[in-house]
């Protein structure tokens, strides 16, 4: 039986929420948006233009079109990631166990595929996904699971037989909707949260998979 984890990137390979959240904060308020944390926190998840798009509509801005405020957060994120990203606590033993156990491994994502790149280089993971997909080019991103179940399609596995692993909650709606097992590992900040109760499993860190006597 063929069966796949499929991996998110932000928040579950490496460690680049905070690294987003100072992005998109010192990109917003150059555009005159008073932005902070908390702002952070309601559109996680979503594809960077869904972001701006969120938030223009909510206090639209002058000067700068959303296409390059968009721009300037992806790139000022870059910098930041290839400057001080590091992989979470335990990507590595949690690659090993799947492969162990005969599993493809895939990357989904809603970031770009220019950021995704990057990322892979940084944290030394360039040849370790069968399949790499970004949602950037997608008619919908998460919670939406277009881009799950095209993964999926992509390794030749049946849905049924993928493995999920999120941080967000749009992540684990996405999931759910593509009718996979999910296991979510919020941060901080959102675990315990009683919305990610419809995961399969909720964990603090992947280094708890091993744990979890999945065959």
């Amino acid at each position: 039986m063929n069966k796949a984890v499929i991996y998110d990137m932000d928040g579950v390979i490496i460690n680049s929420e905070p690294l987003w959240r100072e992005a998109l904060i010192h990109c917003f308020n150059q555009v005159g948006f008073d932005f902070n944390q908390q702002k952070c926190r309601i559109t996680q998840g979503m594809r960077l233009m869904e972001v701006v798009e969120y938030w223009y509509a909510e206090q639209p801005w002058g000067h700068k079109s959303l296409e390059e405020v968009e721009q300037n957060i992806l790139q000022k994120v870059t910098e930041l990631i290839l400057e001080k990203g590091m992989a979470m606590d335990g990507v590595q033993e949690s690659i090993n166990h799947f492969k162990s156990k005969g599993y493809k491994l895939a990357l989904a994502s809603s970031s770009a595929n220019s950021l995704i790149n990057a990322v892979l280089e940084k944290i030394g993971l360039t040849t370790t996904f069968e399949v790499v997909n970004s949602a950037e080019h997608l008619p919908y991103g998460k919670p939406h699971p277009d881009i799950f179940i095209r993964t999926a399609k992509a390794l030749d596995v049946l849905p049924k037989n993928c493995i999920v692993i999120e941080d967000s909650f749009h992540g684990v709606l996405a999931g759910k909707a593509a009718i996979m097992k999910v296991i979510a590992i919020p941060d901080d900040e959102h675990r315990g949260e009683a919305r990610f109760a419809i995961a399969d499993y909720q964990l603090n860190s992947l280094h708890e998979i091993l744990e979890l006597g999945i065959e």
